[in-house]
């Protein structure tokens, strides 16, 4: 296989505030330098060194706040899962049947993965899936997948505990395989394949298919919240 060349990674975006930040907006400053580093660079050219530069502050000021790379990736997954789950609360909240709280999960999932890309690169990162070091991040990933469980349940009652997270699973990895798809842009490089917006649409009602199974298919169908 013919290797290609080795793409220049950007410098990470020099924030405005001059030295001088506050405690905690010396975190933030630096949360936001890797966010935008990240719309463009790859995860191995984000360093420490580079976001202190961004923030305009010595190298040695960050490791206040992040010790070392994990930490601060860690602090981005964080936050992004914090997000998502904001989100897919929001998106459910005034929806009262079960198939249109799925739809509308998995299109809060998905718009999130497109507007929050660079959160959304870290959040999966093997780096960072130490439970014991990072509980942090494994507990705002469990809050995320909080609502989609229950609404699962709601939707096959009666069913095991162990088959309701199958189906839930089963329908994020189809929200996570094709946000993955998107952001590659593979999606955009298969000849004869329909439009992107298309495809969404077909995914995000297979979410519904794969949760509910066979009860999807009944007409009238609502679920445990709303009849």
């Amino acid at each position: 296989m013919a290797s290609t060349p080795k793409t220049r990674q950007p410098a990470a975006k020099k924030a405005s505030k001059p030295r001088g930040y506050h405690h905690l907006d010396l975190r933030r400053a630096l949360l936001d330098a890797a966010i935008e580093f990240l719309r463009a660079g790859d995860v191995t050219g984000l360093t420490i060194q580079v976001l202190a530069r961004a923030a305009g502050v010595s190298p040695g000021a960050p490791y206040h706040h992040f010790p070392d790379k994990q930490s601060l990736l860690a602090a981005l997954a964080t936050e992004g899962y914090d997000l998502l789950a904001e989100r897919v609360a929001r998106a459910v909240a005034s929806e009262p049947t079960v198939p249109g709280k799925l739809t509308e999960i998995a299109t809060a999932y998905l718009s999130f993965a497109k507007e929050h890309a660079s959160h959304y690169r870290i959040m999966f990162l093997p780096e960072i899936e130490d439970r014991v070091r990072f509980s942090s991040v494994h507990e705002a990933s469990d809050r995320s997948l909080r609502t989609l469980f229950e609404v699962v349940a709601a939707g096959n009652p009666g069913m095991p505990a162990d088959a309701v997270v199958a189906r839930a699973i089963a329908a994020l990895s189809l929200c996570h395989g094709f946000a993955s798809l998107r952001a590659a842009r593979v999606l955009g490089n298969i000849p004869g394949i329909p439009k992107v917006e298309l495809l969404e649409k077909v995914a995000i009602a297979e979410v519904v298919t794969v949760a509910l199974g066979a009860a999807a298919r009944r007409p009238g169908y609502h679920g445990d919240h709303g009849g």
